[in-house]
């Protein structure tokens, strides 16, 4: 039953069915068998009660409750009386209002219909570039100053990394090799976002350009180069429906809106005749 409700054309039937609804039951009373009268249904008192009670945690007392009555009375009449006056034409603020009740209403038509996790499995799969866990990485460095070695800061480097190859260097003491900078010298399974924060996204992107186990580089950051060794790499991989349940469902109610308003407003314009008058010259230049 519920693959019959994610068929756009039953989204178009309830969307037009609620609109419709919507119109009869919120629209003005002109043209009704008696414009005066005002009927404070049963429905609209427990929604009064009910809105009160979400927001004060305890149900209204009577006097509570009919000052409550009261003043949807005085909204209707203000309501009323406002349109027919036309106090709604070119008003912003009831255009944008009316616009996001309308949009409402596709959205409570989504509501009727929980995705299966079969629907969100393949909703993740389609969007999986969206959905990883990034990769991780234990690190040591050696940095080298552009500011303090200048043109010189390239090859500095490349000598050093040479002597750490060969030997000739200690590998035990490469932490005092190198120019002293503000950053760790050595990372432990961390994020390589965290890593393009603190060294720059030049330096994380290049990481995974590096093999585990040996001094490489030069290695651009934001701040010079540096000698990496990889101690340890996660490279990331594809997270599960059970790892990013709530996220994924929040992403597919959201491009499931999104479509479902598009088609709204695609369905509503050809009601309309659209004409798009031309700028004048003066408007058009400035």
């Amino acid at each position: 039953m519920k693959r019959w409700l994610t068929e756009p054309l039953i989204h178009f039937l309830l969307l037009g069915a609620l609109i419709f609804y919507a119109y009869d039951a919120l629209a003005p009373e002109e043209g009704r068998e008696d414009d005066t009268r005002i009927v404070v249904s049963q429905g609209q008192q427990e929604h009064l009660v009910t809105a009160f009670t979400r927001t004060w945690q305890r149900p209204p007392t009577p006097q509570e409750f009919k000052g409550l009555v009261d003043d949807w009375i005085r909204e209707e009449i203000a309501y009323r009386e406002g349109l027919a006056m036309g106090l709604d034409t070119g008003d912003l603020i009831i255009r944008r209002r009316l616009r996001q009740k309308l949009e409402l209403l596709a959205e409570d038509v989504i509501a009727l219909d929980e995705p299966t996790d079969e629907t969100l499995q393949a909703f993740l799969e389609e969007n999986a570039g969206d959905y990883r866990l990034e990769p991780r990485y234990s690190l040591r460095q050696i940095y080298f100053s552009t500011d303090y070695r200048g043109g010189d800061t390239e090859a500095d480097a490349l000598a050093l990394l040479d002597r750490l190859r060969s030997g000739e260097a200690d590998d035990a003491d490469w932490a005092e090799l190198g120019d002293r900078i503000a950053l760790p010298p050595a990372v432990q399974d961390t994020r390589a976002s965290a890593l393009a924060a603190r060294f720059g996204d030049a330096f994380a992107e290049s990481l995974g350009d590096l093999e585990p186990g040996a001094w490489q580089g030069p290695v651009p950051s934001g701040f010079g180069l540096h000698l990496v060794i990889l101690d340890a790499v996660d490279g990331g991989r594809a997270v599960t429906l059970d790892e990013a349940r709530d996220q994924v469902l929040r992403d597919y109610e959201a491009r499931r809106l999104q479509e479902s308003v598009a088609a709204l407003y695609d369905r509503l314009r050809e009601r309309y005749e659209i004409v798009v008058e031309p700028m004048a010259e003066a408007t058009r230049d400035s």
